[in-house]
């Protein structure tokens, strides 16, 4: 008993001084100004950690004076950075591995959330599609030139099957549900909240493929590249979404009931995306294979497009990392090489 208490001990101490020391690297000069920083934030769930942050204080009001923009969908958050309406946005690497075809200046500081399972394959129960191969022939409802398309390029992939073995019908995201209920496409791909809604709809109608690790998705802090002084600042921001994401592990159903207010959406929706959501804050190899895939499918669905004559793939997608804030705040979160 004794020794277990004093490993409990051990324990909480290095705890204890790992906060501190954390702490101690980003805490700003009582008298100092804080630097103000707007946010473009994605009004999703994948970007519950800033949501989290807000509610339980955890960005340093000494370092950094946080306003937040809520927007729709993550190349809309980026659009603001662009324009520079704002200083960082939440975005996906899907936005950072198209931008890249323009040569944009844009960067990633931090991973700070990542999904498995976020976009979907929903097929209409009287369609008879059990498996990858039944969809050959198949109209299938798609956003041409994201994700959706995407995802299902790679499905398609595993069985040694292209999109030229289904009909590819292009819907808008919001209207992929309304497709399959009148049947114009017999399967759609839809990703969150669109995919949840649908079921939530047409219930046993639809049949959810298990499709849960064939992509992963992930939502970075993104801004353009910045200047030196710039980093302290990106420190203290990413030091609160480790706080935020802590809380998250530590009280995940109050960081639920925040998230779920904060959006004004059902509490089943919450439960149904946040199974698959991993909370954490980190730069690693995964992303920089992620942008280079994704970026090298989107060029060939738009190499020697009319509107779209400038795209050229990036040398290197390394340049599309930002690892300098993460590293001095805590260099075992960074694996970038």
């Amino acid at each position: 008993m004794k020794h277990r208490w004093r490993n409990k001990f051990v324990l909480a101490v290095g705890i204890g001084c790992a906060s501190i020391a954390l702490f101690l690297n980003v805490k700003g000069d009582p008298k100092a100004k804080p630097q103000p920083i707007t946010i473009a934030v994605s009004l999703t769930p994948l970007s519950a950690p800033f949501y989290v942050a807000q509610a339980i204080n955890a960005f340093d009001k000494h370092c950094i004076d946080v306003s937040i923009i809520d927007v729709v969908g993550g190349k809309r958050a980026y659009d603001l950075v662009a324009t520079d309406e704002a200083t960082y946005a939440t975005s996906s690497d899907s936005v950072i591995a198209f931008q890249s075809l323009y040569h944009s200046e844009l960067v990633s500081h931090a991973m700070f959330v990542q999904s498995d399972n976020d976009v979907k394959l929903l097929s209409k129960v009287s369609s008879n599609i059990e498996y990858t191969q039944q969809l050959v022939g198949k109209r299938i409802g798609v956003t041409l030139g994201t994700a959706s398309e995407y995802f299902l390029t790679s499905l398609l992939a595993l069985e040694g099957l292209t999109p030229t073995d289904v009909t590819l019908v292009d819907i808008p995201p919001d209207q992929l549900y309304h497709a399959i209920k009148t049947n114009k496409v017999e399967a759609i791909v839809p990703w969150e909240p669109f995919a949840f809604n649908a079921v939530k709809a047409m219930g046993q109608q639809l049949k959810l493929h298990q499709t849960k690790n064939l992509n992963s998705l992930s939502f970075n802090l993104v801004s353009k590249p910045l200047p030196l002084h710039s980093v302290r600042a990106t420190k203290c921001l990413l030091s609160g979404l480790i706080k935020a994401n802590e809380f998250i592990a530590v009280q995940p159903k109050r960081a639920k009931s925040i998230v779920q207010s904060k959006l004004n959406v059902d509490a089943e929706f919450i439960e149904w995306v946040w199974r698959d959501y991993i909370f954490k804050v980190g730069l690693d190899n995964s992303l920089l294979l992620s942008i280079e895939s994704q970026a090298r499918w989107a060029f060939r669905q738009l190499a020697g497009n009319a509107l779209s004559p400038q795209l050229t793939l990036a040398k290197s997608y390394v340049t599309y990392i930002d690892e300098r804030a993460l590293s001095q705040l805590n260099p075992q979160l960074v694996n970038v090489h």
